[in-house]
């Protein structure tokens, strides 16, 4: 598990360096939009993701992925992330402490679960929690979530 957690950690690293859509980066991407993304370090991993802005002076930001490949959710924001939350509308938050290399991972019994309700979700609530700071709370519309997720799942099986 450690090792998934890792490549999947050095994935998700790599697709926030990597292009999107050939003409730029996932750290310019438009934020708070859902966009499909593809890497091929260490082997193709497409997914779908979102750069959701905090709309604050301090600029913070926060990227919310999910990997067709490994089908795992990754938040990932500005600091060491200690512990990672999402909320999709009203229900519970769904919490995950594996976090490493700045990247926090949910497994794969939280992923699923998340993965359900944002399919059928309007909203999404993030929060990450950091060394000695907070992100967020993060909102970031699910419109155009399911649509990406379709193409990323269709690009991970080569279709």
């Amino acid at each position: 598990m450690i090792r998934s957690a890792m490549v999947t950690s050095a994935l998700l690293v790599t697709a926030l360096a990597a292009p999107v859509g050939g003409s730029a980066s996932a750290q310019s991407q438009p934020s708070n939009k859902w966009v499909m993304h593809c890497t091929q370090e260490g082997g193709r991993d497409c997914g779908v993701q979102a750069t959701i802005d905090g709309n604050s002076l301090l600029g913070q930001f926060l990227v919310v992925r999910y990997s067709a490949a490994y089908r795992k959710f990754s938040v990932v924001g500005d600091g060491m992330g200690r512990q990672a939350s999402i909320q999709v509308d009203y229900n519970p938050f769904i919490s995950t402490s594996i976090c490493g290399q700045g990247i926090c991972q949910y497994d794969d019994g939280k992923s699923a679960q998340l993965l359900d309700q944002m399919r059928r979700g309007s909203q999404i609530t993030v929060q990450l929690l950091l060394q000695g700071t907070e992100a967020g709370p993060f909102q970031q519309t699910l419109s155009g979530f399911d649509n990406e997720l379709q193409k990323a799942v269709a690009a991970q099986q080569g279709r």
